[in-house]
Protein backbone atom coordinates (compact mmCIF):
# COMPACT_ATOMS: atom_id res chain seq x y z
CA UNK A 1 0.00 0.00 0.00
CA UNK A 2 1.26 3.50 -1.33
CA UNK A 3 -0.84 6.79 -0.22
CA UNK A 4 0.88 10.28 -1.13
CA UNK A 5 -0.78 13.49 -0.08
CA UNK A 6 0.48 16.54 -1.30
CA UNK A 7 -0.78 20.05 0.63
CA UNK A 8 0.03 23.75 -0.46
CA UNK A 9 -1.13 26.23 2.00
CA UNK A 10 -0.76 30.24 1.34
CA UNK A 11 -1.90 32.45 3.96
CA UNK A 12 -4.33 35.20 2.95
CA UNK A 13 -2.00 37.72 3.51
CA UNK A 14 0.66 35.51 1.17
CA UNK A 15 3.63 36.09 3.69
CA UNK A 16 3.25 32.43 4.16
CA UNK A 17 3.83 29.71 2.33
CA UNK A 18 3.21 26.14 3.74
CA UNK A 19 3.78 23.24 1.64
CA UNK A 20 3.37 19.22 3.04
CA UNK A 21 3.93 16.04 1.77
CA UNK A 22 2.82 13.12 3.51
CA UNK A 23 3.51 9.53 2.30
CA UNK A 24 2.10 6.35 3.93
CA UNK A 25 3.80 2.93 2.95
CA UNK A 26 3.67 -0.26 4.05
CA UNK A 27 6.23 -2.92 3.06
CA UNK A 28 7.41 -6.44 4.96
CA UNK A 29 5.20 -5.76 8.07
CA UNK A 30 6.08 -2.49 9.04
CA UNK A 31 4.52 0.91 8.16
CA UNK A 32 6.22 4.05 7.82
CA UNK A 33 4.44 7.44 7.80
CA UNK A 34 6.56 9.82 6.55
CA UNK A 35 6.04 13.63 6.70
CA UNK A 36 7.77 16.95 4.96
CA UNK A 37 6.70 20.12 5.57
CA UNK A 38 8.23 23.67 4.40
CA UNK A 39 6.72 26.61 5.63
CA UNK A 40 8.17 30.09 4.62
CA UNK A 41 7.51 33.14 6.38
CA UNK A 42 7.97 36.57 4.53
CA UNK A 43 9.56 38.97 7.27
CA UNK A 44 10.18 41.69 4.79
CA UNK A 45 10.50 43.16 1.10
CA UNK A 46 13.23 46.27 0.62
CA UNK A 47 13.67 48.09 -2.86
CA UNK A 48 17.30 47.93 -3.46
CA UNK A 49 18.33 51.00 -5.26
CA UNK A 50 20.30 50.76 -9.10
CA UNK A 51 23.88 50.51 -7.74
CA UNK A 52 23.36 49.87 -4.06
CA UNK A 53 25.41 47.05 -2.61
CA UNK A 54 22.99 44.28 -1.27
CA UNK A 55 25.91 42.99 1.37
CA UNK A 56 25.80 46.97 2.69
CA UNK A 57 22.03 47.20 2.08
CA UNK A 58 21.03 43.94 4.07
CA UNK A 59 23.31 45.26 7.03
CA UNK A 60 21.64 48.47 7.49
CA UNK A 61 17.91 48.31 6.41
CA UNK A 62 17.30 44.39 7.76
CA UNK A 63 18.41 45.52 11.45
CA UNK A 64 15.14 45.63 13.12
CA UNK A 65 14.71 42.07 12.08
CA UNK A 66 16.04 39.19 14.38
CA UNK A 67 18.62 37.29 12.24
CA UNK A 68 19.18 33.85 13.71
CA UNK A 69 21.48 31.25 12.79
CA UNK A 70 20.67 28.22 10.94
CA UNK A 71 19.84 25.63 13.73
CA UNK A 72 18.40 22.11 13.32
CA UNK A 73 17.55 19.47 15.78
CA UNK A 74 17.04 15.76 15.23
CA UNK A 75 15.27 13.68 17.63
CA UNK A 76 14.68 9.89 18.13
CA UNK A 77 12.24 7.98 20.27
CA UNK A 78 11.31 3.93 20.59
CA UNK A 79 8.18 3.01 22.58
CA UNK A 80 9.16 -0.60 23.01
CA UNK A 81 5.43 -1.44 24.62
CA UNK A 82 3.83 -0.56 21.03
CA UNK A 83 6.85 -0.62 18.90
CA UNK A 84 6.54 2.28 17.48
CA UNK A 85 9.90 4.35 15.91
CA UNK A 86 9.83 8.03 15.72
CA UNK A 87 12.38 10.53 14.02
CA UNK A 88 11.79 14.20 13.67
CA UNK A 89 14.54 16.34 11.54
CA UNK A 90 13.98 20.16 11.99
CA UNK A 91 15.92 22.97 10.79
CA UNK A 92 14.89 26.86 11.00
CA UNK A 93 17.13 30.16 9.90
CA UNK A 94 16.66 32.90 7.28
CA UNK A 95 17.63 33.75 3.94
CA UNK A 96 17.48 36.47 1.17
CA UNK A 97 16.00 36.34 -2.03
CA UNK A 98 16.26 39.20 -5.04
CA UNK A 99 13.74 39.45 -7.93
CA UNK A 100 14.20 42.20 -9.69
CA UNK A 101 15.07 45.05 -7.66
CA UNK A 102 13.15 43.81 -4.32
CA UNK A 103 15.50 41.86 -1.38
CA UNK A 104 12.85 39.80 0.50
CA UNK A 105 13.99 38.45 3.67
CA UNK A 106 11.97 35.01 4.43
CA UNK A 107 12.28 32.74 7.57
CA UNK A 108 11.80 29.16 7.09
CA UNK A 109 11.15 25.77 8.85
CA UNK A 110 11.96 22.68 7.20
CA UNK A 111 10.58 19.13 9.06
CA UNK A 112 10.83 15.64 8.41
CA UNK A 113 8.94 13.53 10.79
CA UNK A 114 8.93 9.52 10.41
CA UNK A 115 6.71 7.08 12.01
CA UNK A 116 7.53 3.51 11.69
CA UNK A 117 5.24 1.61 13.01
CA UNK A 118 4.93 -2.90 12.92
CA UNK A 119 1.74 -3.51 10.94
CA UNK A 120 -0.80 -5.00 14.02
CA UNK A 121 0.90 -3.71 16.81
CA UNK A 122 -1.89 -2.39 18.97
CA UNK A 123 -2.28 1.70 18.59
CA UNK A 124 -1.69 4.08 21.18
Amino acid sequence: MRELVFKALTAGSSNKRDLCIQETVEKDGVIANTQRRCQYFVLARVHMEEGENMDTMVSCRFNDIPHKKKHYYVLKTHDAATGKDKLLCKVAGVFYALSGSEVYCIAFVHTLKILFTVAGAPKS
